[in-house]
């Protein structure tokens, strides 16, 4: 009789604590939360990783602003080297071409 007692308030117990679950998580306040506005504003990238042979590369893709006109940057090192070049590739592109040892990188100007 001892057992059903205890088991019979063990469920009870049990009932009342997952009533009361939902709302001890729960914190409802009438003031509004600050949150950062997002935008399309940013103009520097850090993209690091690895690659297929093993080697880490980083790229940083960043804008200058050359005689009056933005072009954009990125800054390399990886397997092909570490520099600097001008270029409208992708970031997946020039992940690929740094994470090639003989990859040639030129500017985007080079024939100019």
């Amino acid at each position: 009789m001892s057992q059903l007692k205890t088991g019979i308030l063990l469920g009870v117990f049990l009932i009342a604590g997952m009533t009361f679950v939902p709302h001890v998580g729960a914190n409802i306040t009438s003031t509004p939360t600050l949150q950062a506005t997002l935008g399309n504003d940013e103009d520097t990238f850090t993209f690091v990783g690895k690659c297929p042979n093993g080697y880490n590369y980083r790229l940083v893709s960043y804008q200058m602003d050359v005689s009056g006109t933005p072009q954009s940057f990125y800054d390399y090192e990886g397997p092909v080297g570490k520099g600097k070049v001008s270029t409208t590739a992708s970031p997946k592109t020039m992940s690929v071409r740094v994470c090639r040892q003989l990859a040639e990188i030129i500017n985007q100007n080079y024939w100019e």
